[in-house]
């Protein structure tokens, strides 16, 4: 497996470890940033990451590897909810986490050297 695939595998589970945080237990930054803008930077790492195990090579947009981590974000969102830690999940932050994919993606595919 190659470094790109496991980074993308040890990112999928810090995204639902930070998920299954109360919101007491998440970090404090003393910064005030959209909840939506943090879903779409975490889940452009996770586009960038997943063009880098997968879709390298591939000609046209990877829409597999978006959907790849569109669904991850819909299955995060429900994680929240199941857990019972007081958060609830959110259709907005799902769209906003297939949002950040899709960019992830397009960026890595502009300007990844091949």
């Amino acid at each position: 497996m190659g470094k790109w695939k496991i980074g993308l595998v040890l990112y999928c589970a810090l995204v639902l470890y930070v998920s299954s945080m109360s919101p007491g237990e998440l970090p404090k930054t003393g910064v005030a940033v959209s909840d939506k803008a943090i879903h779409l930077v975490e889940y452009a790492i996770m586009g960038i990451l997943a063009w880098g195990g997968f879709g390298k090579g591939a000609s046209g947009f990877p829409w597999g590897l978006l959907a790849f981590c569109a669904c991850f974000g819909i299955a995060d969102e429900c994680w929240q909810d199941w857990l019972g830690s007081g958060r609830s999940p959110e259709v907005w932050d799902a769209a906003a986490d297939a949002c950040g994919a899709f960019i992830g993606l397009l960026l890595s595919m502009v300007f990844w050297k091949r």
